[in-house]
């Protein structure tokens, strides 16, 4: 991770939490809020750089696919898409995403 991102990552508001997908199944999530004036792709580097750390503290035994999306407005999530959506399944990728945040 380049000096620039560790700098960022510093300044942003990281919340976990257990939010719900679009088809209503519980989806573990990272939201991160950036300081005002951040530019998108500095947003943008932060989540695929907490993405890339989630996908490689996931277990070979877990089959969800870890997600970005930056909404826009210095705010933008990281998630993990659950293969199976069961509350055991929600809470290990909860419990991740909490280690990788700090």
């Amino acid at each position: 991770m380049n000096t620039t991102t560790k700098k960022l990552l510093k300044t942003c508001s990281i919340t976990a939490e257990l939010g719900t997908s679009r088809y209503g199944s519980p989806q573990p999530q990272l939201t991160v809020r950036t300081p005002k004036g951040t530019h998108w792709r500095q947003l943008r580097a932060v989540l695929f750089t907490l993405a890339a750390e989630a996908e490689l503290a996931t277990p070979a035994s877990e089959h969800w696919i870890v997600q970005i999306d930056d909404a826009g407005n210095e705010v933008g999530c990281v998630y993990i898409e659950l293969s199976g959506g069961s509350d055991a399944e929600a809470k290990r990728g909860l419990a991740l995403l909490k280690r990788i945040a700090g």
